[in-house]
């Protein structure tokens, strides 16, 4: 999906005040990193490692994994691809609605594909598939599978390949990786980023996490230089130094937005313990209210009507800070207003 993801900013001439479309820690890119490559700039001037040994290294260390389990990867999305053309014409079952980049992915490398909602992980898994793709926690609607049914699942199928992104772990309060599995199990591809929690999107930097066998089946399909160089410095940085995001304020600031969100009316949440969570709106359409905030307000949402399985009244919401949440909050005020006012005008036409 070249066009369609969160942050569509690029496409519209509007100045944009707030963006609620992406994923991406509103806490801005770590000012640290950014004059550490500033410093570092020469380096664009030679070839980076060609497998990014020495990120990978510290990648391992930190989840306590071997070295040779790691792959990293322009952005977690050229993981996905990678995989897929791993297992080419493979059965793929994908939770729906999801990222729309495993599916993607698939379709490119001729999968033969079945979608399944979150209840019906277990059921899925009776067919056999040759894989099984899912975020943990998912996107879009936050939803997560405990540790304890990931890896009950993963050991009474181990024919299929799981294939998890967590691109959110870092984002959920006592999140559980499965990272820890890829050391017992042979079945195993955890999909990481530190994009969205080190808002990065724009270096692009993503990993794989997998059994030995797994990671050389993968690595025999990866392209050299995937990683550039500034990404490489960037992931060895942050590793280095990076702190933990406070996961329980950020929980708390997405469950409270939620909550001030239901309160309004025409508006319906669906609850999420991530800082995203989806939205129906009962009035109008997610292209509609998109298009008003961004004209009115200079806030941007994610109409979320092309992921699988949801309509056009669904859009998503990525908490911010407390002033932002206020800005939206009185920005769906007025829509709110404005919708009430335009049923008030044509009750009275009916009426007369």
């Amino acid at each position: 999906m070249i066009n369609g993801h969160g942050d569509d900013r690029n496409c519209y001439q509007n100045p944009i005040r707030a963006d609620f479309s992406s994923n991406v820690w509103f806490g801005g890119t770590d000012s640290e990193l950014i004059g550490h490559l500033q410093e570092n700039m020469q380096m664009i001037g030679h070839y980076p490692e060609p497998d990014a040994a020495v990120l990978c290294r510290k990648i391992a260390e930190k989840h306590q994994v071997k070295k040779e389990q790691v792959l990293a990867f322009n952005g977690s999305v050229e993981g996905f691809y990678t995989i897929a053309l791993a297992f080419r014409a493979s059965v793929s079952a994908i939770l729906f609605p999801a990222f729309a980049e495993y599916e993607d992915a698939c379709r490119m490398h001729s999968h033969q594909l079945d979608f399944f909602r979150g209840n019906d992980l277990l059921k899925t898994l009776e067919n056999n598939p040759g894989l099984i793709w899912f975020g943990n926690p998912n996107n879009p609607d936050g939803s997560v599978f405990s540790f304890q049914k990931i890896s009950r699942a993963i050991e009474a199928h181990p024919e299929t390949i799981f294939v998890i992104d967590e691109a959110y772990g870092d984002f959920y309060p006592e999140f559980e990786s499965a990272v820890s599995l890829t050391k017992t199990v042979q079945n195993l591809v955890v999909v990481r980023s530190l994009t969205k929690c080190c808002a990065i999107p724009g270096l692009r930097l993503g990993y794989v996490i997998a059994s030995e066998i797994l990671a050389t089946r993968l690595r025999n399909f990866q392209q050299p230089w995937s990683v550039n160089a500034l990404a490489q410095e960037a992931g060895v940085f942050l590793l280095n130094t990076k702190t933990s995001l406070d996961v329980k304020l950020i929980s708390q600031l997405s469950i409270d937005l939620q909550h001030e969100i239901n309160q309004l009316g025409t508006f319906s949440v669906v609850p999420s313990k991530a800082p995203f969570f989806l939205i129906e709106i009962t009035h109008g359409t997610a292209a509609t209210l998109k298009q008003f905030l961004l004209d009115e307000f200079g806030i941007l949402i994610r109409d979320a009507s092309n992921f699988r399985g949801l309509n056009d009244r669904y859009f998503r919401i990525c908490v911010r800070d407390e002033k932002d949440n206020c800005l939206l909050l009185d920005a769906l005020k007025c829509y709110v207003e404005k919708i009430n006012k335009e049923k008030t005008e044509v009750a009275q036409l009916t009426h007369h």
